[in-house]
């Protein structure tokens, strides 16, 4: 059978549609990028922001052209609803959507037969197997740990360069943010699996890889040994990586401005292995906004630590930015405008609010209207755009 594989969001849903699809290629299933000849489609989702959203749910709703429905219903194995089921194709809603919508989802969208939260994706093979021999529709949006074998498969979409997720899941909790909702607590692979997947990644001809994390600084294993303990965090993990013998760079996203420390600071300059570049999520320049989204940082204290990486790295940052958030002034918003132009980063992401559902960002309204939030992110784009274009001059 054929399977296509529609990918939207960030590195890591990238990295979860790679490893899905080797599951699928160790299974024996064809991958295709042609929608007409595929069997199965799933649309690996994003819920960081709605536009993100309702991307997906336009590219869902295309798939009605695709696919076809028999005119007889069938016995859901949830709740015991009918609902119709389809001859021809099989279509999937899998990731942080189907978390965070999917039940809604699949009552409204007839044509969707299988719905998988982040932590599941591991069971898709097997839930697509079901749905064929028993026509029926499957949710599975439970919150837990993923099994390690989920990484298993040797299969990149790229040649050169590689995604290594070193944990899933986030506890900052910061308010605008629903990661922690539908990807679930931080939640941290063993070193050695780690180690154990850079290796396979050099095997397979691969030399460059980023490592993957909401907030890779929070990466503190644990463990006991015959009563001995032992703790490892980023700085050590990005060492034990460096010393893999035959990588040649190694990126990491995301780091957060609050645990980000002076040790990674020095690895980063002394290494010939790390690439010397930080992205650095600011949201805000302003601290009120700050202490809203509770980042657990000052622009003052984020201007420090900037200042430190360039003196000790001397390397080019990266950055998101948030426009538009709950109650932001035009005070707000011009400290905001002003980091930019302090720091002069290489890129920046730059984003309107949008309220998520279960933060607590969303409690505090959306008081902010759309055009000020628009021109607000369109300044902001334009200053970035002249500083990126001077850096590359």
């Amino acid at each position: 059978m054929k399977v296509y594989i529609k990918s939207f969001g960030c590195q890591m849903n990238d990295r979860d549609s790679e490893a899905l699809a080797g599951l699928f290629l160790d299974k024996g299933y064809i991958l295709t990028d042609n929608l007409e000849e595929a069997e199965i489609i799933l649309v690996n989702t994003c819920s960081v922001r709605e536009h993100a959203e309702n991307r997906a749910l336009s590219f869902l709703g295309t798939l009605r052209k695709v696919t076809k429905s028999q005119s007889y219903k069938v016995t859901s194995n949830r709740r015991n609803t009918q609902y119709a089921i389809h001859d021809t194709k099989i279509v999937g809603l899998i990731g942080c959507m189907a978390k965070n919508r999917g039940e809604e989802l699949l009552k409204k969208i007839s044509h969707l037969d299988l719905v998988i939260g982040p932590a599941n994706f591991d069971k898709i093979p097997y839930y697509i197997e079901k749905i064929r021999k028993e026509g029926v529709r499957i949710i599975d949006i439970e919150d837990k740990e993923r099994k390690e074998d989920f990484y298993s498969s040797s299969f990149r979409f790229q040649k050169d360069y590689a995604y290594v997720v070193i944990s899933t899941g986030c506890s900052n909790f910061c308010s605008y943010c629903v990661v922690p909702y539908v990807r679930g607590e931080l939640r941290l692979r063993k070193p050695s699996d780690i180690i154990r997947e850079v290796e396979r990644n050099v095997k397979l001809g691969i030399k460059k890889i980023t490592l993957l994390g909401q907030n890779v600084n929070d990466y503190q294993y644990k463990s006991s040994v015959g009563g001995y303990r032992s703790l490892v965090n980023f700085v050590d993990l990005l060492r034990m990586v460096g010393e893999v013998e035959g990588l040649e760079e190694i990126d990491f996203v995301t780091s957060h401005p609050k645990n980000t420390s002076p040790e990674l600071f020095e690895l980063m300059a002394k290494s010939n292995k790390i690439k010397k570049h930080l992205h650095l999520p600011f949201q805000s320049g302003s601290d009120r906004i700050l202490r809203l989204m509770n980042r657990g940082y000052t622009k003052n204290d984020y201007l420090k630590l900037v200042s430190s990486y360039k003196e000790v790295v001397g390397g080019t940052l990266s950055t998101d930015v948030i426009v538009g958030f709950p109650t932001e002034t035009e005070e707000d918003f011009l400290q905001t405008k002003e980091v930019l132009e302090k720091v002069r980063f290489k890129y920046a992401y730059i984003f309107k609010y949008s309220p998520r559902p279960r933060t607590k960002a969303q409690l505090l309204g959306d008081d902010v209207e759309k055009r000020e939030k628009e021109r607000r992110h369109r300044i902001l784009l334009e200053l970035q755009k002249k500083i990126s274009l001077s850096q590359d001059s």
